[in-house]
């Protein structure tokens, strides 16, 4: 009986060392929480010749609470698809909310009105 306990404790542990390696293997997913709402903004960049443009800078400042005295300031890269998701954005702002898309020389950026359109979707050329 010690036998198979020990065999089901040695079976048990070596199935979730084989799920945590998997889980560590795992592509991340590419996005940023501010953590302040339930909208978003999902962003896809290429460069002029519709290719998608790696490690594209996207930050932004959001001013928010009363009188937006608070302010959070979110930064992150492109993936390899020139994809960026910035997440739980608040509902309602003060000023529209201006998203910066940067690579190299290039830069544009885009107005999110989270009133009109909460969960929105950008297509973003840098010339």
């Amino acid at each position: 009986m010690k036998f198979i306990s020990s065999f089901a404790l040695a079976a048990l542990t070596l199935s979730l060392f084989a799920a945590s390696a998997q889980a560590q293997n795992a592509p991340l997913p590419n996005e940023i929480s501010a953590d302040l709402g339930s909208c978003s903004a999902e962003l896809f960049v290429t460069g002029p010749d519709t290719k998608p443009v790696y490690g594209a800078k996207v930050t932004t400042h959001i001013q928010y609470g009363m009188m937006g005295i608070k302010k959070l300031d979110l930064s992150a890269y492109t993936d390899a698809q020139g994809h960026l998701k910035l997440t739980h954005l608040p509902l309602t702002l003060k000023k529209p909310l201006y998203i910066h898309v940067a690579k190299d020389d290039k830069e544009q950026i885009v107005s999110f009105k989270p009133e009109s359109e909460c969960e929105a979707k950008f297509k973003v050329v840098l010339y």
